[in-house]
């Protein structure tokens, strides 16, 4: 095919969701869940330290809750400023010096952390990092990803952070009875060979190359995404996407009339949903083994969280992509589901039936973040979808930061009766599904996901 030499500019955005799924594709998936197995390892590895700690180290409940939050802190922070950043600089290295500052903190977490206040500022400032990982793997997925696939793609791609939790869960179990809590952090510096590996297979994002003027860039990774159009990008010149827009204009749209009962539904879904699944997954294995159950099936009930979370993000991803359901629907359902499953478990006591219920709670909860994410990246235009859900991951990370800590509170206050935990993730989960119920279809939402414009 000729190339283009002249005539009206090209749409990249365009030019990325009307094509197939490539051998491209798969490779960014995977990369982009290579990243993000190591956030959902390392931010969910705490949960497994406590066993170990809170008695050398003298915790009370409180102390141990926040102990698990601590990088949660970083990570809001993180999740928050990425935006400006990435556009600076591009997504790519933004992405891959997280992944290397994660590696190296997460070994000086292994070799310094002696003591609580030692442990909580190396894993506060590991989380400036951990921030930006998820927020820049969902807008990778959301730009490159065909229209026809983006809700199952997307979800596959962010599914590492729930593999990243099985693991940190095989970790626990397996290595630290015999090399110590510190193991899990040791094992964290291999996200530093990943972000080598990535650099090889990641590619900068085709709409900064286009707003930095980097057009021949742009057509190289354009000829990478649909190698039969590869000749029609030679010499192309493609249409700058619609400029970011500053942060006080973005605020002003989010909370506009329009926009404001779809902005405040999804914050509070976040805040709401990211409680219950930091609150669950920090106390999972202490609630466990309080309930009789044995070291190692304590531990592996944290893996089984995820796994059930990764199915039912799936799976409404895969109804949503065919039609038979909306993702807001599929919200509100896995949110009732999870409500009903926590409550049998403060209800019910037994090995068997504490399996099959954590299972169906993380179909739901963990689930239901997945359906979350996608939903917001389906509420508002392309040129604020970038800080609108940027906004929200930022107020689900205080609801994150919120969870563990309460927990540990509200055990303390009670005396240990974890039934009182349970009872506050499904009363969390119940009023997430109602809320859920208030992002109905309106002007304020869009059809279906397309690649963000914005950088984040």
């Amino acid at each position: 095919m000729a190339a283009i030499e002249s005539g009206p500019p090209l749409d990249a955005r365009e030019e990325l969701r009307s094509a197939s799924l490539t051998p491209f594709h798969w490779t960014l998936i995977a990369s982009i869940i290579a990243a993000t197995v190591f956030d959902g390892y390392d931010t969910l590895n705490p949960s497994y330290v406590i066993h170990y700690v809170v008695k050398p180290w003298g915790l009370s409940h409180s102390e141990a809750g926040f102990l698990v939050s601590s990088g949660l802190i970083g990570f809001a922070v993180g999740a928050l400023a990425h935006g400006p950043v990435a556009d600076r600089y591009g997504r790519r290295p933004v992405l891959l010096s997280a992944l290397l500052f994660a590696g190296v903190f997460s070994v000086l977490t292994a070799a310094l952390a002696g003591s609580f206040t030692t442990f909580v500022a190396l894993r506060g400032v590991t989380g400036l990092s951990l921030g930006v990982i998820m927020p820049l793997g969902t807008a990778y997925i959301n730009e490159f990803t065909p229209a026809a696939s983006g809700n199952r793609m997307g979800t596959l791609g962010i599914s590492g952070y729930a593999f990243g939790g099985v693991l940190a869960s095989a970790a626990g179990i397996w290595l630290t009875p015999g090399h110590g809590w510190q193991i899990l952090y040791w094992l964290g510096g291999l996200s530093v060979p990943i972000a080598i590996v990535l650099w090889f297979t990641l590619p900068e994002s085709v709409q900064f190359l286009v707003m930095r003027g980097r057009h021949e860039d742009a057509a190289e990774v354009l000829g990478r995404v649909r190698p039969d159009r590869a000749g029609a990008y030679a010499g192309a010149v493609f249409g700058r996407p619609r400029d970011r827009a500053r942060t006080v204009e973005i605020v002003a749209i989010l909370l506009s009339d329009r926009y404001r009962r779809t902005t405040i539904a999804l914050w509070a879904c976040a805040f709401l949903v990211l409680f219950d699944i930091y609150g669950l997954s920090g106390w999972m294995p202490t609630l466990m083994e309080a309930r009789g159950n044995g070291f190692g099936t304590s531990f592996s009930f944290g893996a089984l969280l995820q796994i059930g979370g990764v199915v039912g993000g799936l799976f409404v991803a895969l109804l949503d992509d065919r039609g038979w359901t909306s993702m807001r629907r599929g919200l509100v359902y896995l949110l009732a589901v999870s409500t009903v499953a926590v409550a049998l478990i403060a209800a019910i006591d037994g090995t068997v039936v504490d399996v099959v219920l954590v299972a169906v709670a993380g179909f739901g909860i963990v689930g239901g973040q997945f359906v979350l994410n996608g939903l917001a990246a389906q509420s508002y235009p392309t040129h604020v979808r970038g800080t609108g859900t940027g906004a929200m991951f930022g107020v689900g990370r205080v609801g994150a930061i919120l969870g563990p800590y309460a927990g540990g509170w509200l055990l303390g206050w009670f005396h240990d009766d974890n039934t009182v935990l349970f009872v506050a993730v499904a009363v969390a989960a119940a009023l997430g599904a109602l809320v859920a119920l208030g992002l109905g279809r309106r002007p304020g939402m869009v059809a279906a996901p397309v690649a963000a414009d914005s950088l984040t």
